[in-house]
């Protein structure tokens, strides 16, 4: 891997390009690279636990199983995966929360734990938080 060194106003620019946990070495791929970014995965997750790991964990989620939110009266669908780590995948990049990675998708505020459904069991993220939480005795 190389390194480079840009001036301020550069990496100001950079980082208003900013999607979710993206590192700079993702922004320029997205942003210079836009017909092969899709097709070349970069490991953001590399030693870092997403918030899904729990779930994992406890054996309420698997690795690749989808997540699912629609927008019924625009009629917009949008799904993800869920990695090894607890991380979430979406076709916008791959985010460490929730709410992160459903924000980037409709473009606009909204709770990913309550919205985010959950397409082997039906239920929301924060449904399957509250059964962990249920179990353990505590929260997240």
């Amino acid at each position: 891997m190389h390194r480079i060194e840009v001036d301020d106003e550069v990496w100001a620019e950079m980082e208003r390009h900013v999607k979710g946990f993206e590192q700079p070495n993702d922004v320029l791929r997205r942003l210079l690279l836009k017909d092969t970014a899709k097709a070349i995965k970069v490991d953001v997750t590399a030693g870092k636990k997403g918030r899904l790991l729990p779930l994992i964990q406890a054996g309420i989620v698997k690795p690749g199983e989808k997540l699912k939110h629609e927008q019924t009266r625009k009629g917009n669908v949008f799904e993800a995966e869920v990695t090894d780590s607890g991380w979430i995948t979406t076709s916008k990049g791959v985010y460490q929360a929730p709410s992160p990675a459903l924000v980037d998708l409709v473009g606009s505020q909204i709770d990913g734990w309550a919205n985010w459904l959950h397409v082997p069991t039906g239920k929301t993220l924060r449904q399957l938080r509250f059964k962990l939480d249920q179990q353990n005795g505590s929260g997240m």
